[in-house]
């Protein structure tokens, strides 16, 4: 028997990769922790942990992936993940999620991988699991390597890779209980803003990444009919930044720390959960899982 075990963090979205093919995101402190053991017995992979349905399958499709690269076969495989990430919320928990548990299946079998080979491999389980539009390569590029990264999903290729290094900025997120999924959303989702989006990757292109992920915010909003009213009311209390993630419906909010109480209590809802996170810069080959 051979165990591996892994970690990645999330991320948020700076500029949403489905209109254009560009996209970029920020990576934030929330983790998903992955731990594969490998044994003999009849083939199958047993995912524990883990939601049903989409996720489950994302967790087979990664598996899968790594004997595929290594040109093994598949023996019997138990993966057993747990997640501060919610699902479905735009907090790129599958990116997480499939980094992680590549990750760790590659140690369970002493596979070698580069970075980006990894990387790769998670988007294509995610494309196979049907849990991406684009193939999320900018998110799992950010979950990845941790800091800012732009890249250009169309051709998995990096832009560029930046870092904030700005130890005083707290992430708010603003996590509504209803999830949505990426099944029925397409690029034409996005046309009645496309035009605008050269907007946001000229802030982006610029370095004006706050500005950049609070347009893209107002844009994705409109284009998928979801309430400003948080990020509003977050931006008039101080917030550098305030927009929604992903494809939601979480809103991810950017303060400085002075400012946090006021921002907090500007966006606190009964009935909505909110999560405290920080930018997160660490690789994820480099943040130890936890036990």
């Amino acid at each position: 028997m051979n165990r591996g075990t892994a970690s990645c963090m999330g991320a948020i979205t700076i500029m949403n990769a489905i209109p254009t093919g560009v996209g970029s995101a920020l990576g934030i402190s929330l983790r998903t922790d992955a731990e594969v053991i490998v044994s003999e017995g009849e083939p199958a992979i047993d995912v524990a942990l883990f939601e049903e349905g989409e996720v489950d399958l994302l967790a087979r499709e990664c598996v899968i992936g790594v004997f595929e690269k290594a040109e093994r076969e598949l023996p019997h495989v138990t993966v057993r993940t747990r997640s501060s990430i919610p699902i479905s919320r735009g907090l790129k928990s599958s990116s997480a999620a499939a980094n992680a548990t590549i990750l760790a299946t590659a140690r369970a079998i002493d596979l070698k991988l580069d970075d980006l080979e990894v990387i790769k491999l998670g988007v294509k389980a995610a494309k196979k699991a049907g849990v991406t539009v684009t193939g999320a390569f900018d998110d799992a590029t950010a979950c990845y390597f941790g800091g800012i990264v732009i890249t250009n999903n169309n051709e998995l290729r990096i832009i560029r890779r930046d870092s904030l290094d700005r130890k005083e900025l707290m992430v708010i997120l603003h996590v509504p209980e209803r999830k949505i999924r990426k099944k029925g959303l397409s690029r034409k989702t996005f046309d009645p803003v496309l035009e605008r989006f050269q907007e946001v990757w000229k802030l982006v292109e610029n370095g004006n990444y706050f500005e950049a992920m609070t347009l893209n915010g107002q844009l994705c909003s409109r284009a998928l009919a979801l309430k400003e009213d948080v990020s509003e009311r977050a931006i008039k209390a101080g917030a550098i930044a305030a927009g929604v993630t992903g494809t939601g419906p979480a809103t991810a909010i950017i303060c400085d720390e002075v400012l946090f109480d006021d921002v907090l209590s500007a966006v606190y809802q009964d009935d909505v959960v909110i999560i405290v996170a920080e930018i997160n810069e660490n690789p994820a080959p480099e943040v130890i899982p936890r036990h």
